[in-house]
């Protein structure tokens, strides 16, 4: 073995003993550092296949701030620590490490960790440059085909989508033949959807003259190089820049990466990339661009001048009844929406589901994160391999370990039999560990070993075997906090935390409410043999405004209770209000004087117990009385189980009475 091993570790024993490790295990240590400055020495003559690096070490500068380095360098690294607390752990989470070990270190451990970080290593950049190369043959594929500039842009824009994620793509040229042809845009709107936006739909959509865009047109900068603006800095470039404000303000963007595009040793046009999302580039999309500059502009400097852009289809406004048509992505069934914040979401997905690597969904109580887990699994190769599911927090301690591993006939007491586990029954599929955060301390150190070393035993098993699982987990904690706090292991989080997607919470994609009350309002019409409507604008209004702690659950059980109490004749209506919607929640006593207040305060009270006791009711039928478990009333609503029997105690709810 060849691979040249740095270690930076101010702490001389623990260093030393990492190196007899290695040493022994035939890698080559070319160095022991303890701090910053001594490793950039010795990687500045060495050059280091991998680094071990402590974060915390003597002198101004941490492992932390090495860890930029090497990803400059493109070194791989595994962090050493004992303990962390979340700030620092979100530092280092940042740098995107390729593995963790927490001290003290098993011989196994560290050499597991190492072989996982060189394999991942190896071939992240491997991976990388098939890729680029497969994107840089699309792109001049797209360049020589008997279509129009249009149909060309079209295609390039969906082809780039997965490698620079944008939501505004833009061709600003210096030198048009006509006014029609200084400015063209594709605005994303939806999966693999883009509106085609010319002059004069700008300048229809903008509501500026045809003067008033000749100025801004002329009064925009021309780059010289590729560059990216984020936040604050894009802030500044648009004050500088008339038609970057005029975009910015138009559709909210808030970040801009720009390739200026040459033609015959001029400047033609700028590419403009403009995202939602206030942090969205980094220098690595800035070096793709720049490589990709020779089929990008075969693209755009072979188009057509008579050609003209695609008229924006005009969408029909329905006064009386708010009826919005919901599409079914193909591989994406059930996800419903178009907002930016879904489908960044849905491009990682995409992205990650070809792999085997681990993925850790996050996101509150009720964004989907099953239904994400579904769509990544029938996206992968595993497709047509089983996709099983377990729920860490409904289960016992003492059974989990079961549960996930199986038993021998005979291991303990009641084993009567023998019990394949939920690992065995999703050998080459997905197992979906849902609320992860909730999973035992002593079964965290036995998931680590099984996703280290991909086998497991079975309790009274007399040997481990061999299993090929993809893990995909899901929590709604924030897992930085949990292990800051001890209560969810280091090295655990940066095994599953490969790959992170966060699902944004309803009130952060309110755009989408309209689709999801319609597709949740046609699934329960259907269920219950009832005539659907559509749902009246002033519900609709109602449901916008509304926060939705619950989100995607809570509007989901909101509008079947609302089909349940429709009368299938007309529009669906909010037959109680939300309470805490200003739109829909009487007015609050504090406005009232006296006596008049007090009664207010009651009346209040009484709207929002009666309110409750429905809504709790609708529920425990949809599940048949069933309080706890999985799909059982107290999941649906988010409450834990001993709550919702409060509140049914309280609110006069009997089971035996629905």
């Amino acid at each position: 073995m060849t691979e040249k091993i740095l270690i930076v570790e101010d702490e001389f024993i623990v260093a030393n003993d990492l190196r007899l490790i290695l040493e022994k295990a035939g890698y080559r240590v070319i160095g022991i550092a303890a701090s910053v400055e001594e490793a950039k020495q010795i990687i500045q003559t060495e050059q280091p296949d991998v680094v071990l690096l402590d974060i915390h070490l003597k002198g101004k500068s941490t492992g932390i701030d090495l860890a930029y380095h090497l990803r400059e360098r493109h070194i791989a690294f595994v962090y050493l620590s004992a303990n962390s607390n979340q700030r620092v752990l979100e530092a280092a989470k940042a740098t995107e490490p390729y593995g963790f070990l927490v001290k003290p270190f098993r011989t196994k451990d560290v050499l597991i960790t190492l072989d996982i970080a060189r394999y991942r290593h190896k071939h992240s950049l491997e991976a990388g440059l098939r890729q680029e190369a497969v994107l840089q043959d699309k792109l001049t594929a797209i360049a020589v085909q008997a279509t129009t500039s249009e149909q060309k842009m079209l295609t390039a824009v969906t082809t780039l989508q997965p490698f620079i994620p944008f939501d505004l793509i833009a061709i600003c040229n210096t030198t048009p033949s006509n006014a029609q042809d200084e400015w063209q845009g594709f605005l994303r709107i939806g999966f693999e959807e883009y509106q085609q936006i010319g002059v004069n739909e700008l300048l229809t959509i903008t509501g500026l003259a045809k003067n008033e865009w000749s100025t801004c047109h002329k009064k925009a900068a021309t780059q010289k190089g590729a560059i990216w603006y984020n936040a604050d800095t894009f802030l500044k470039a648009c004050k500088e820049d008339p038609v970057k404000q005029l975009i910015a303000q138009t559709f909210n963007m808030t970040a801009l990466l720009e390739l200026p595009v040459s033609s015959r040793n001029t400047i033609a046009c700028t590419l403009s990339f403009y995202s939602r999302k206030p942090d969205a580039w980094h220098a690595g999309h800035l070096g793709l661009l720049e490589r990709l500059h020779h089929p990008l502009a075969a693209i755009i400097n072979r188009k057509t001048p008579a050609e003209t852009t695609t008229p924006v289809e005009k969408q029909p406004v329905q006064e009386q009844v708010v009826q919005k048509e919901t599409k079914t992505k193909s591989g994406f069934e059930g996800v419903i929406g178009s907002s930016h914040q879904l489908l960044s979401v849905l491009d990682y997905i995409a992205q990650v589901a070809p792999f085997e690597t681990s993925v850790l969904i996050l996101g509150e109580s009720g964004t989907g994160k099953e239904r994400i887990a579904h769509c990544l699994h029938h996206n992968s190769p595993r497709k047509n391999k089983p996709f099983i599911k377990i729920n860490c927090a409904a289960l016992p301690p003492a059974l989990i370990e079961s549960e996930l591993f199986g038993h021998e006939k005979g291991a303990f007491t009641g084993a009567t039999d023998k019990r394949i586990g939920k690992f065995e029954q999703a050998h080459e599929g997905t197992i979906f560990l849902d609320e992860i955060g909730e999973m035992p301390a002593e079964l965290q150190v036995k998931l680590l070993r099984v996703l280290q070393e991909k086998e497991i035993e079975r309790i009274g098993g007399k040997a481990p075997f061999k299993i090929n699982v993809r893990v995909v987990a899901a929590t709604n904690r924030q897992l930085e906090k949990e292990v800051a706090e001890g209560r969810f292991r280091l090295d655990l989080y940066y095994r599953l935390n490969v790959f992170p997607v966060m699902l944004p919470p309803l009130r952060e994609r309110k755009e989408d409410i309209p689709q999801l009350a319609y597709h949740f309002a046609q699934m329960a019409a259907s269920r219950n043999n009832k005539t659907f409507q559509g749902i009246a604008p002033k519900m609709m209004a109602e449901l916008e405004a509304w926060h939705w702690p619950g989100n995607i659950r809570e509007l989901e059980n909101v509008i079947e209770q609302s089909v349940i109490l429709n009368d299938g004749n007309s529009p669906l209506e909010l037959k109680r209000p939300l309470a805490g919607n200003p739109l829909t929640e009487p007015v609050p006593a504090q406005q009232q004087p006296g006596v008049a207040a007090a009664r207010s305060l009651t009346d209040v009270r009484k709207i929002q117990d009666e309110t409750e006791r429905e809504y709790i009711i609708t529920i425990l039928r949809k599940t048949n009385g069933r309080i706890r478990g999985e799909g059982g009333a107290a999941q649906l609503l988010n409450l834990k189980p001993t709550t919702l029997e409060s509140k049914m105690l309280k609110l006069g709810i009997k089971k035996e009475n629905l």
